[in-house]
């Protein structure tokens, strides 16, 4: 398993993970019905790694953090196959959930002020940001202890694959999805546990 002290490591396998699913969802036309409060007029400038390390930076949060960050963008894709994560809004959807993660798991949290100097976005549009992700989710925040195995495996699974430069999503991928969603590892009510 990826160490969960290693936060520079799940940046990295998160920014390639994320970026593939990115690429991959920039070929496909943009519905203008499609379009969400999350997608900006144009890509920002950062990469999605330069953003990842800048919040890990300035906005530090529990490791888990951010593997149940993925866990909420995985299940807002799987809940709401309309929305892609694409170029447009990825980064917001990253901040998003980075910030509803943080609240959820860990004891003390920045706030959305914070959160949103951090993310280069004003307070108002984060906290609009913030409501839209849990209607996303259903406000289902709590994560199985099984499902967050299976998220940190799949991620250490990644690292290897990264370490030896080649990233490859296994054949069974759907199109949108991330590299090692299922409907099997749908959240099953239960908190993460330590």
């Amino acid at each position: 398993m990826i160490p969960v002290e290693d936060s520079t490591g799940l940046v990295n396998v998160l920014a390639k993970v994320l970026g593939q699913l990115v690429g991959q969802n920039d070929s496909t036309r943009l519905n203008r019905k499609d379009l969400t409060i999350f997608h900006a007029q144009r890509p920002p400038t950062i990469s999605i790694q330069s953003y990842l390390e800048r919040i890990v930076k300035y906005a530090p949060c529990s490791p888990e953090c951010y593997i149940l960050a993925l866990i909420y963008i995985d299940r807002i894709i799987q809940q709401n196959p309309q929305f892609q994560l694409n170029s447009l809004n990825a980064h917001r959807l990253i901040l998003t959930s980075v910030l509803v993660a943080s609240k959820f798991y860990d004891d003390t949290f920045y706030n959305n002020s914070y959160y949103s100097r951090v993310g280069g976005i004003t307070s108002s549009e984060l906290n609009a940001l913030e409501l839209e992700f849990l209607f996303l989710i259903n406000f289902n925040l709590s994560v199985s202890n099984s499902t967050f195995s299976t998220y940190q495996e799949e991620l250490r699974r990644h690292v290897t694959s990264i370490s030896k430069d080649k990233v490859t999503a296994p054949p069974s991928q759907q199109p949108g999805c991330l590299p090692f969603s299922s409907s099997s590892h749908m959240p099953q009510a239960a908190i993460v546990q330590q």
